[in-house]
C-alpha cells in the first residue's frame, strides 16, 4: 500500500523556505531567466495573433456603425479579457517545459546552497532534447488529463472544487519535477514519487493555482515555485533515504 509521506504542510512551507534560499543566493535567478523570457515572447505573440484574428472576425460580423460599433468594441475587450486569462492558466505549462534544459543546474544550485554539495554532477547540456521531450511529453499527459476535468468545472459547487482539486495537484507535481531529470529522470519515477508524496504535492499546487489566478503575480513567482519545488523534491528524497536506513537497520 502506498503512503502519503510528505504532507500538505511540507509542500505549503516550502515556498517560504525558498523565498529564504533566494533571499541568500538570488544568483539562482539566473538560470530562470532564458525560459521566463522565450515564456513571455511566445505568449505576446500568441495574444498578437489570436486577438487580432478574434477582432477580425469580431469586425466582419458586426457593423460598423451605430450601436453595432459599440457592441463589437464591448465585445472585443471581452475577447481580449479571455486570451489574457487563457495565457495565464497555460502560461505556468509552457514556462515549466522551457525551463526543463536548465533543471539540472537550477536543482544544483539549490542542493549546494541547502547542504553544500550536490549528487549527483549535473549532466549538462548534452541532454537538452532529452530533457526538454520528457518534460513536453509529460505536459501533453496532464493537459490531456486537465481537459475533461475542464468540462467537469460546469457542474454546479462540486464542479469547481474539482477543478481546483486537480489544478492543484498537477500544478505542484510539475513545479516538483523540475529537478527529477537530474535525481529521477524517468516519467514513470516522476508519477510513482506524485503518489508517494501526494499531500506535499497538492500543498505546493494549491498555492501555486491561488497565484495564477492573477496574471502578474504569477509571472513574479515563477522562480519562486521552481525553487520550492525543486527544495520539496529534495526534502522528499531524503525522508525515503532516511526510510530506507531504518527500514535495513530494523531488518
Amino acid at each position: 500500500m502506498t503512503t502519503d509521506r510528505l504532507g500538505l504542510i511540507q509542500g505549503v512551507k516550502s515556498v517560504p523556505a525558498a523565498l529564504g534560499i533566494l533571499r541568500h543566493s538570488p544568483k539562482i535567478l539566473l538560470w530562470l531567466v532564458p525560459p521566463l523570457a522565450i515564456t513571455l515572447l511566445l505568449d505576446a505573440l500568441a495574444f498578437f495573433f489570436a486577438f487580432s484574428w478574434m477582432r477580425e472576425g469580431i469586425v466582419g460580423i458586426l457593423p460598423q456603425h451605430g450601436y453595432g460599433s459599440w457592441a463589437a468594441t464591448a465585445i472585443s475587450v471581452f475577447a481580449a479579457i479571455a486570451v489574457v486569462l487563457l495565457l495565464g492558466w497555460t502560461f505556468a505549462w509552457l514556462f515549466l517545459t522551457l525551463a526543463s534544459p536548465f533543471q539540472d543546474y537550477i536543482s544544483a544550485a539549490v542542493e549546494r546552497e541547502r547542504k553544500g554539495d550536490i549528487s549527483p554532477d549535473p549532466t549538462g547540456f548534452g541532454g537538452f532534447f532529452k530533457s526538454f521531450a520528457r518534460s513536453a511529453l509529460q505536459a501533453v499527459i496532464l493537459l490531456a488529463v486537465t481537459i475533461p476535468i475542464l468540462v467537469l468545472g460546469f457542474i454546479p459547487i462540486i464542479g469547481p472544487v474539482i477543478v481546483f482539486a486537480w489544478s492543484a495537484f498537477a500544478m505542484g507535481f510539475s513545479f516538483v519535477t523540475i529537478p527529477a531529470g537530474r535525481i529521477a529522470g524517468r516519467l514513470r519515477d516522476r508519477f510513482a514519487f506524485a503518489r508517494r508524496h501526494r499531500g506535499a504535492l497538492f500543498g505546493l499546487g494549491a498555492v501555486i493555482s491561488v497565484a495564477t489566478l492573477i496574471p502578474l503575480m504569477s509571472l513574479l513567482c515563477m522562480p519562486l515555485f521552481v525553487v520550492a519545488g525543486t527544495l520539496l523534491y529534495l526534502e522528499a528524497a531524503e525522508d525515503e533515504r532516511s526510510r530506507e536506513r531504518h527500514s535495513g537497520e530494523a531488518g
